[in-house]
Parts: structure tokens; sequence; C-alpha cells
């Protein structure tokens, strides 16, 4: 990991945290880890619920004061506090006696979600029900079984990252052109910025499947079981394919016939996974896993979350640490910073501790007016790509539509993923939903006069993130100490599987073998078996952490005039994303309920569910999603209809909330909105990539 700064981005930035949702509390944690002084309004009698099911770890590296309602002493406790904030955190859950007045025009308020408006009965939707609402839970699970749901809170983390990412974005606002400003970060939002691998099948008129382990656009991509256990592989190309079959013998399956293109493994994947297991039935986990990881071929153990503690990497990178909770006296497991350049959680505060030093805190002095006008946060800002399928991709996509002028440095052939199916007029859905906004420019890396465009690109850029291999750009000659000698202010971010520090040098990474190998196929489980979400959300997630990583870099680089470099692992943020569910008590078991069109998902194990509906003399076989959602939550169940993609891609579309269609030539695009609101800027372009090398006539005349 990249040594901790003296000073942090957020050093001096005082942020008070009322809302009781994880996303709100995971907000709140990130910008503590980034420097912030984040203080903890806590309800008297917290409910264990949102963050409150796991307090010690929601409320580490924090200030904790106490607000009972109705008492006048704890209420102007909250007003001074308040009053000394930066940066409000609030949530659809509030706690009785948080209720709040922003404190001037110029203040942040970030309002963290469950769906993108405020509904009836929007407090009682938890992670689970919105993965059932948006998709998720219906492209999760094997293709036989029913609709999946996952214990780790990906949704509520996810719009934490983004609420944080978004508050970055503000804090530049105010500090370049004055004024505070509203935001607004959803579940739902975060939930549909991940559903790229889905979507494209939508819009092109198919079904999207739910195939277990597999991937829908890549073969072979599964489980596989060893003599001693399970793994994950994944293989993404025909040049891939082709290493695989010669480890395993095989190499005419590669050199001709059906299998031997992507489109053709993909169609005849039942007898592609039936070979692969063949060979690796013989074998062990650690010798597929040591011979794959010779021919960068990505491929890891499936692993239990009570396990992430003893994994070489976890341990080497520092994601699992123990605090003692000063409440129950126990030493509680906390994960580390998956910033990277952040600062670990140091201790648990106890319950009301730092009123004190809250009323030592001065008041901000808050304009009376302030600056209203829309603005792009990273106008003015070059942003250097060099990504290829979803990290790097999704980090600069966000980043050009938060106004920065983004590169995608592309191999002359192009990114691989413009190749994946399905097509709209000869260009990939799933390269387009991910290149939003950029343009391209196509050079060969390894070719001396291209080096020489890619280093005076760097000279005039601000920010260069990336997705390659640990190490690739060094053996070109673009170390980060070569790199910071052209441009001292360069904020570099490299997202990798396994982080540029690690134990596992040079071992290739999937989103699949990450939720594999840090817990979070053991935390989704379809008939008890361990199985990925639907979602590449690993990939998603490094995303959007490498967006707020560069986000709050940029507000240090700013500050002292220096750049730096971001080691930023996939990993390092999925075990991030397991960990309101290491305790088994924090865990809310699920039912999914089969209706006349649809399934349900009902929170409450099965026994719970099944004595209601006797109770209330409900048969939901007879009965509409609708019906069955409405008569459980009138009876105190928390519930929500599983949506196909197909139904949440129409709604969308319809009423343009998350997907605005764009139209661009001979096209009509589906392009994806940002998952975050900022009140000064309501509208910004979206528009597809373009072609291949269309920034050459600019950045390489000579080449073009």
């Amino acid at each position: 990991m990249a040594p901790m700064a003296d000073k942090l981005p957020f050093d001096g930035l005082v942020v008070v945290e009322l809302g009781a949702r994880i996303g709100a509390s995971a907000c709140g944690s990130l910008l503590a880890m980034a420097g912030a002084t984040v203080i903890v309004a806590e309800p008297a009698d917290a409910p264990p619920v949102g963050k409150y099911k796991n307090r010690a770890i929601s409320t580490a590296g924090k200030r904790s004061v106490v607000v009972c309602p109705g008492n006048s002493a704890d209420q102007a406790l909250l007003h001074h506090a308040l009053a000394a904030a930066d940066v409000v955190i609030v949530s659809s859950d509030m706690p009785d006696g948080l209720a709040f007045e922003p404190t001037g025009p110029d203040a942040i308020i970030c309002d963290v979600t469950a769906l993108a408006e405020r509904k009836p009965h929007e407090d009682l939707l938890c992670d689970k029900l919105v993965q059932a609402l948006t998709g998720i839970a219906s492209v999760t699970g094997t293709a036989e079984g029913t609709p999946t749901l996952s214990d780790a809170a990906i949704l509520d983390l996810g719009s934490g990252i983004y609420a944080a990412a978004a508050v970055a974005a503000a804090v530049r606002v105010r500090r370049l052109h004055g004024g505070g400003q509203q935001i607004q970060s959803s579940m739902y939002g975060s939930a549909i910025n991940g559903l790229t691998t889905f979507l494209p099948f939508h819009f092109d008129g198919k079904v999207p499947p739910r195939g277990g382990n597999r991937h829908p656009m890549c073969a072979p991509w599964n489980a596989y079981q060893a003599s001693d256990g399970w793994l994950l592989l994944c293989s993404a190309n025909d040049e891939q394919w082709k290493r695989l079959c010669s480890v395993m013998g095989r190499p005419e399956l590669a050199a001709d016939g059906d299998l031997a293109t992507l489109a053709g493994r993909v169609k005849k994947v039942d007898e592609v996974d039936a070979i692969v297991q063949d060979w690796v039935g013989s074998k062990t986990v650690d010798d597929v896993v040591e011979v794959l990881g010779k021919v960068d071929i990505a491929a890891g153990p499936i692993a239990r979350v009570d396990e992430l503690s003893r994994n070489p990497n976890v341990k080497h990178r520092g994601m699992v640490r123990q605090l003692r909770d000063p409440h129950s006296g126990a030493s509680i497991d906390i994960p580390g910073p998956p910033l990277a350049v952040g600062r670990p959680a140091m201790e648990i505060p106890a319950r009301g501790a730092d009123r004190e030093f809250v009323l030592g805190l001065p008041a901000k002095k808050h304009q009376v007016k302030a600056n209203t006008s829309q603005v792009k946060p990273l106008a003015g800002l070059r942003v250097l790509e060099i990504g290829q399928y979803t990290t790097a991709p999704l980090a600069a996509k966000q980043m050009a539509a938060l106004g920065a002028e983004v590169i995608k440095i592309e191999p002359l052939a192009g990114e691989a993923s413009r190749a994946w199916p399905p097509h709209l007029n000869g260009e990939s859905y799933f390269f387009t939903l991910n290149n939003t906004n950029k343009r391209s420019l196509a050079i060969d890396l390894r070719k001396p006069e291209h080096q020489a465009i890619f280093a005076d690109l760097i000279g005039i850029s601000d920010v260069l993130v990336e997705n390659l291999k640990p190490g690739s750009l060094a053996r070109l000659g673009f170390s980060y100490d070569e790199l910071r000698k052209i441009n001292p202010k360069l904020v570099y971010c490299a997202i990798s599987g396994y982080g540029a520090d690690s134990v596992y040098p040079g071992r290739p990474a999937f989103d699949t073998v990450i939720q594999a190998m840090y817990g979070l196929m053991d935390l989704t489980r379809a008939d008890n078996v361990p199985t990925k979400l639907g979602i590449s959300i690993a990939d998603t997630t490094g995303g959007m952490m490498g967006l707020f990583c560069i986000l709050a870099m940029l507000e240090q680089r700013d500050q002292t005039g220096q750049g730096c470099f971001i080691d930023l692992a996939m990993q390092d943020v999925v075990v991030w994303l397991t960990h309101t569910a290491w305790r088994h008590e924090a865990r809310s078991p699920h039912t999914i309920l089969a209706c006349r069109d649809g399934d349900v998902a009902a929170i409450g194990n099965a026994e719970t569910i099944r004595a209601r509906l006797k109770a209330i003399k409900l048969n939901p076989k007879i009965l509409t999603r609708e019906d069955v959602v409405a008569a459980l939550m009138t009876s105190g169940i928390s519930a929500a209809a599983v949506h196909s993609i197909d139904e949440v891609g129409l709604s969308e579309q319809r009423k343009g909330g998350f997907i605005r269609m764009v139209d661009a030539g001979k096209s009509r695009w589906p392009l994806l909105e940002l998952p975050f609101r900022l009140s000064r800027m309501r509208d910004y372009e979206l528009r597809p990539i373009g072609a291949l090398g269309a920034a050459n006539a600019q950045f390489a005349p000579a080449e073009a």
C-alpha cells in the first residue's frame, strides 16, 4: 500500500453524520479515512437496524455524541455540531430527535436513500429488497433455481461510496466557486450503474440469463470442483482460451472448430465446462491456481468470509484489524481503509464520549448568500485512461460526466470489449455503456514514437487511471517515479486485483475470482452453494472506489501542489464490502415467495413468513407481486417484488431515471446517468465514445 500521508485530503473538514442507513455510515467512514472529523449523532435508544446492527464498526474512527429527543441541552449540542459542520449526512430513516435545519447556503447536505425519490415505506427498504427491485436478484443464482440475494450490503455500501465521491466533488466546487449544494445518492442508482453486463441483452431484445457462476458473455468462466475443493476460473478472450487449452493438453480446441471463438464457446458453454471440469477434477485447488497463474489466467479458491483475516494478502495490506469495543470490552474485527491512501480507524468511541470535543469546535462563518450557479466539478481537468472492461473505464466515465476531458488510450486494434456482443450498428453495448463521454486515442505504447506521445500527454494531464497488470507501465519505462518527473502534480490511480504491493505479484484477477477469494460468494448462496453475484460487483465497486480516491487526492494535490500514486486493490474493496456481515447476528434472513406473476422477496426466515401468511390468510401463488407486497408491508413484514432486468430497463427508459436515450448518428443509444445527483450540476452531456482513434488527429497527428 502507499504510505500514509502526513496530510490527508479532508483534514480540517467537519462532517456531522445523522442518517442511520449503512450507506450514510459508509460515506462518513470513507471521509474519516480521508482525514475528515466525523461526528456521529446517536439517538438515545438506537434500534438494531441499519448501521446500528454494527455500531462498533459504523462508529470506528469517528466522534460520538448522544442526542435525546426533547432534551434541550442535547438539542443545543446538535445545533452547535451543525453550526461547525461543512457537510451533513442524512438518510431516509433518521432516528427521532435528529431533525436539523441547514445552517447556511454554503452547507453541503448529502442525503443517502434507498430509492431515487422518497416514497412511502422507503425507510423499510433494506439492501436485500433493493437487490430485488433493481433486477440484481433476478440474475443471481442458477437458471433452474430461484432469484438469489446476498447477505453483503453491496448497494448500501455502494451508495455510501458514491455519496463520498459526490461530497468530494461538492467540496471542490465550494473551494473553487463558493456555495454549498444538495446531494442525493441512492442504492437504486448504484444498482442501475452496476447492470452493464446485463442491460445489453435487454437493449438487444433478449432475456438476460441467470447463469450461476458463469459469465453471460465469456466462456469458460465458472466454478469447478477440484479434488479438495472449489475454485473459480475466468477466461475472457480467445488468447486466454488458447493458453488454457495448451496447459490442458488440448491445443486443437483453440486452433479450429466451434470452440475456437468466444462466440462459439458461449453457445456451447455446457461442452466447454465439461472439458474444463474433466481437467480440473484430478488436481488440487492450489495446483490448478498455480498452473493457471503461470499462463496469466485468472483463478482462485472459493473462501469463507470467516477466513479473510488469514488470507496472506489481506494480512499484508492490513484489511482486517482489531479494535477494543468500549462497551463490550471485546476485540472487534474492523475493516482497514480500502482507499490505499487512507487513515485506519484507531479507536471505537464510547457512546456520547465526545460531547466536550464537539462543544469546543468553532462555528463556521456561513455565508448569508452563496453561489448557486450550475458548475461541473471537474471542468478544466484532463484525465488519461488506459483501461479495459470495467474498473478504470467506470472511474473515468464518471469523471467525464463530472466535466473532465477524458482521453481513453486504446491499443491499435481497440479495447477487447469493443467486440463484446450484443451490438448496435456494429458497436458493443457493453463497451459503449462503460465509456460514455470519452475520446479514443489509439497508440501502441511499445513503440518509442508512441511512448513520446504518451509522455507529452502525461505532462499536460491531471489524472492517469489504469487497470493494467501491476508493473506493466513500469516495464515500458513509465514507473510512477518517471511519471512524477514528467508531471509532479499527476494523480496516478492504478487499479488491480490484489494491489501493486501484493504477495501475489503477477497473478491475474477477474471480478468473479475476487468475489470467490474474499467472501462475497460465501455470503451469496444459491441452495447453500457459494455463488457469485450476477453483476460484476468487484469490478464496479473497484471503479467506484477509484472515483472517490481520485477526487479526494485531487483535493490534496491542489492543497500541496504534489500529485500521488494510488495503489487500489479490488481485493481490499471486496473485503470492505463484506464487513457488515462478518457477524452472523448482523445478517437478516430472507424468503423468496412465488406469486402469480413472479417472485417476492420478504425479510424473515421461512417459518416466520409462513406463519404470517397463514395469520393473514394470504396465498401468494394466486396473487400478484404488488398485492403480496402490500399485504406483507401492512402486516409488518418488509418485502419487495423481484423485478427482471427487462422490467427495470423498460421502467428506467420510460421515466428517464438512470437511463437516458441519446441520438448519435444513425444510432439511438441508452446511456447511464450518474448514480448520484448534485443540485448544482442538474444538466450534463451524455454521448457515446465514438470511433477508435478519434482523438489521434489532435494528440498524434503524425499517426492520424
